[in-house]
């Protein structure tokens, strides 16, 4: 055993000690290892001499009133061994969960009676006076587009019953408008489906805020 396995497994020994006290300890062996090197003697010579670090441990750990506790081996070979705990000095502390203020319950903002009234009167003013006449202005218009272009998309059923019923110079230029009509919806109800959807989205959102303010959760 060398110096440097020597002091290490000692180190690991008097880990039950404070680390001023083991850095006292393992300077006081370092300085014989130094002092017996310069007059001749080898690291080995010199360990095998000081005896075993487990019994060296054990002599300066009794100074303390501390026992060298069982250990097990570690798969690389180290032995590790824990300090002795006071049971009457031991606390554990309750661990904080990281999440706990995104978890947070939410509290509603405390307001008056006539603050509260405000907020509710207010809104269902500005939804009665503006914003249910825009609402149901926008849908009208959407519904009117959809008839449009779902009636464009079936015009060359006119077309082909025009032909059936009198086949003429009109007849064809009629079928062909028809034709032409029905791309024209395809291309409306193309364009309509999206703006539905996203008007729905808005509209639902826009529901979902005066519920939070008539709630007072705003």
């Amino acid at each position: 055993m060398n110096k440097e396995h020597f002091l290490i497994e000692l180190k690991i020994y008097l880990k039950p000690l404070t680390n001023q006290q083991q850095g006292f300890i393992l300077n006081k062996y370092e300085t014989i290892f130094k002092e017996r090197l310069a007059d001749g003697e080898t690291e080995e010579q010199i360990a095998k001499s000081l005896g075993k670090p487990r019994g060296i441990a054990e002599e300066i750990l009794q100074e303390f009133d501390i026992t060298v506790p069982e250990k097990k081996l570690e798969r690389d070979g180290w032995q590790e061994i824990q300090p002795i705990i006071n049971n009457d000095d031991h606390y554990e502390d309750t661990p904080e969960h990281p999440y706990d203020d995104a978890f947070r319950s939410y509290e509603r903002p405390q307001r008056n009676g006539f603050t509260r009234f405000c907020h509710v009167v207010g809104v269902l003013a500005f939804n009665f006076l503006f914003m249910f006449w825009m609402i149901f202005a926008f849908i009208m218009v959407l519904f009117s587009c959809w008839l449009v272009a779902i009636v464009l998309l079936f015009s060359p059923i006119l077309g082909g019953i025009s032909i059936f019923s009198g086949f003429n110079d009109g007849a064809m230029f009629q079928l062909f408008v028809s034709i032409f009509l029905s791309g024209a919806g395809i291309i409306g109800l193309l364009i309509l489906t999206p703006l539905t959807k996203f008007f729905g989205k808005i509209l639902k959102r826009y529901l979902q805020w005066n519920i939070h303010v008539l709630r007072g959760e705003i």
